[in-house]
């Protein structure tokens, strides 16, 4: 997600499965007026992904439906009020945008059901992910959301470490003589095989690696 002037937008160009609908662009350019009334069109166009002649048509069609009242001589002076049919129209795209941002994230979390259980079953509460990379943060937010602690990232790039993902430190894999943990996930598919052999070099305890079924469900494996 992008913040620019106080304005949160997503960058749709960071998820391959989702394409901005007319509705969420509705919400967006909603949301952005009623942050910055001054926001520019091209603000406008470069926050919601679409070019500003598109970005026209939207404030037109909201000026016609009373949504908005435009003030200003020209386009480089204008002024957006939104009105409060408007800010009704903002609450009801904000409520169904939730709902269905909920529903999809029950089923997402539904594949992880197994995963869950048997960090539940083995008693594990502290856990260091061995991947700081988009499965990585995929996993933090599964696990955080269940009130199970990441204690850090581990990641063998230099680039990488000593920063943070999420606000968890990125740690080097050969620096954990001291550091307490209960388990760790190799948080990847494609490489998880060379990494489990690093973790097993680097005297890594307990650690656990994620399989896939024939219907996509995942389940957690510990490593003997």
């Amino acid at each position: 997600m992008n913040e620019k002037r106080g304005v949160s937008v997503f960058n749709f160009e960071e998820y391959g499965f989702f394409n901005p609908s007319p509705n969420f662009r509705e919400m967006t350019i909603l949301q952005m007026i009623s942050k910055d009334p001054q926001v520019s069109q091209e603000s406008i166009a470069k926050g919601v992904g679409i070019v500003p002649s598109m970005v026209n048509r939207y404030l037109k069609d909201f000026e016609d439906r009373s949504f908005i009242v435009k003030t200003g001589e020209n386009r480089r002076q204008m002024n957006y009020e939104i009105t409060a049919e408007g800010k009704k129209r903002l609450q009801f795209l904000v409520v169904s945008f939730i709902n269905e941002v909920s529903r999809i994230y029950f089923e997402t979390k539904k594949s992880f059901d197994n995963v869950l259980k048997t960090l539940e079953r083995s008693d594990l509460s502290s856990i260091l992910l061995y991947g700081a990379g988009v499965v990585g943060g995929i996993v933090l937010k599964v696990l955080t959301s269940e009130g199970i602690n990441v204690a850090g990232f581990i990641d063998d790039s230099i680039a990488k470490q000593e920063e943070k993902l999420y606000g968890i430190n990125i740690l080097n894999p050969q620096s954990l003589e001291k550091l307490r943990y209960d388990a760790v996930i190799i948080a990847s598919f494609k490489h998880s095989e060379e990494i489990l052999i690093k973790a097993k070099k680097y005297n890594l305890r307990n650690i656990f690696i994620f399989k896939i079924d024939d219907t996509g469900n995942v389940s957690l494996v510990k490593e003997e």
